[in-house]
C-alpha cells in the first residue's frame, strides 16, 4: 500500500470515527430534546427578572433566584393541576367525575340503535382511562429527570446568554446575523409570550365557568382547552362544542346553553379581540405552520410539543429564508467576462 493509499484510509477512519461520535452523541442527546428546548423556554421567559437582579447580585444568584421563582411559578402549579387530573380521571372506580359522564355517554339511545354493547363500551373506556393513568404514573422518573436537566439548562443559558448570543451571531452563515437573532427572538416571543398567555387566560376562564355551571371533570376540560388553544380555526371548539351537545343529550339544557356562552365568550372576546390586539402581527408565523408544529411537535416531545413544535418549525423556516436570502444578495460572476474575445 503506497502512500497515498495509506493518507486515504487514515482520513476515511478519521471522518468514519467522528461520524460514529456524532452519532452517538445524538442518540444520546434525543430523549432529552424537549428539556434542553423547555430550558431554553424557561430561561427566555425569566431573562427580564434576570436582568433586573444581575446587577446588584451577579449572574449566580441572580440565575438561582430565577430559578426558585420557576419552580414557584410554574412546576408547583403543573405537579398539583397533574395530581388533581389523575383524582378526578381516577375516580373512576368511585362513581365521580368520569365516571359519571361515561355512564350518562353509554346510556345514550343512540347507541341502542347500533346495537352497541353498553357494558363493554363503557368497560373498554375505563380501560382506556386506567391505561392512559398508568402510563402517567410511569412516565414521573423520566419527567423527573427531564425537569432536573431543564434547571440546570435555564441556569447556564441565563448566566451564558450574551456569549452564546454572541456565538450565534457569529456563526451564522447571513449577512444580516443580527436582525435574523432579532427575528428568532419576535417569533419565540409571539409564541411564548403571546399565544401561552392567551390560552392561559381561556383555560382559566374555562374553568372557572365550567365548574360555576356544574361540569363535571373541569379541570381536564379547561387543560384541554389550553392546549387545543394553539391551534389556529379549529381551536377551542373541538373541546366545548362537543361538551355542550353531551349536556344537550342528557337533557341538562341550562348547562349546554352556558357551555355555549362561554365558549362564545373564549372564541369571540378572547381568541378574535384580546388576542389579536395582545399578539397581533409580531408573530408573522403562519395558522398552517403552528398547526404542523402543534401537531408534529406533541407526537416527537409529548404534551409540551404544542409550544416546542411550533417554535422549532418556524424558526427552522425562517433559517431557510435567510440562507435563501443571502445566496441570492451575493454577487454572481459572469459566465462570459469578455464577450469580446468570442466574437
Amino acid at each position: 500500500m503506497n502512500l497515498l493509499h495509506r493518507l486515504q484510509l487514515h482520513q476515511f477512519l478519521f471522518w468514519f470515527v467522528v461520524l460514529g461520535f456524532i452519532l452517538i452523541s445524538a442518540i444520546m442527546v434525543f430523549p432529552y430534546v424537549g428539556a434542553i428546548i423547555s430550558a431554553y423556554i424557561l430561561a427566555f421567559l425569566a431573562r427580564p427578572l434576570f436582568l433586573k437582579l444581575r446587577p446588584k447580585y451577579g449572574d449566580m444568584l441572580a440565575a438561582l433566584f430565577c430559578i426558585v421563582t420557576a419552580i414557584i411559578l410554574v412546576v408547583v402549579p403543573i405537579g398539583l393541576i397533574s395530581v388533581e387530573i389523575l383524582n378526578q380521571m381516577g375516580g373512576i372506580s368511585e362513581g365521580k367525575g368520569i365516571s359519571n359522564m361515561l355512564d350518562a355517554f353509554v346510556a345514550q339511545p343512540f347507541l341502542k340503535s347500533i346495537n352497541v354493547d353498553q357494558a363493554e363500551l363503557k368497560a373498554s373506556l375505563v380501560q382506556t382511562i386506567n391505561n392512559m393513568i398508568s402510563a402517567t404514573i410511569q412516565s414521573i422518573p423520566n419527567f423527573a429527570v427531564g425537569l432536573l436537566i431543564s434547571l440546570n439548562g435555564m441556569f447556564y443559558l441565563l448566566c451564558k446568554w450574551d456569549m452564546l448570543s454572541s456565538h450565534l451571531i457569529k456563526y451564522l452563515p447571513f449577512k444580516n446575523n443580527d436582525a435574523r437573532i432579532i427575528g428568532f427572538g419576535n417569533t419565540a416571543e409571539a409564541i411564548i409570550h403571546g399565544n401561552v398567555l392567551v390560552s392561559l387566560l381561556e383555560a382559566a376562564i374555562a374553568f372557572v365557568g365550567f365548574s360555576l355551571v356544574g361540569v363535571q371533570a373541569s379541570l381536564i376540560f379547561a387543560v384541554l382547552i389550553f392546549i387545543f388553544a394553539f391551534m389556529p380555526s379549529i381551536g377551542t371548539e373541538l373541546i366545548w362544542i362537543p361538551l355542550a351537545l353531551y349536556y344537550f343529550s342528557i337533557n341538562q339544557y341550562a348547562t349546554s346553553l352556558w357551555i355555549i356562552l362561554i365558549g362564545l365568550f373564549l372564541w369571540i372576546g378572547i381568541e378574535f379581540y384580546f388576542s389579536t390586539r395582545f399578539v397581533g402581527s409580531r408573530s408573522h408565523i403562519h395558522p398552517f405552520i403552528m398547526l404542523i408544529g402543534i401537531l408534529g411537535g406533541i407526537s416527537v416531545f409529548g404534551i409540551f410539543g404544542f409550544i416546542i413544535g411550533p417554535l422549532i418549525l418556524a424558526n427552522s423556516i425562517k433559517i431557510i429564508e435567510g440562507a435563501i436570502e443571502s445566496n441570492e444578495s451575493e454577487p454572481r460572476q459572469p459566465l462570459i467576462k469578455n464577450t469580446k474575445k468570442l466574437r
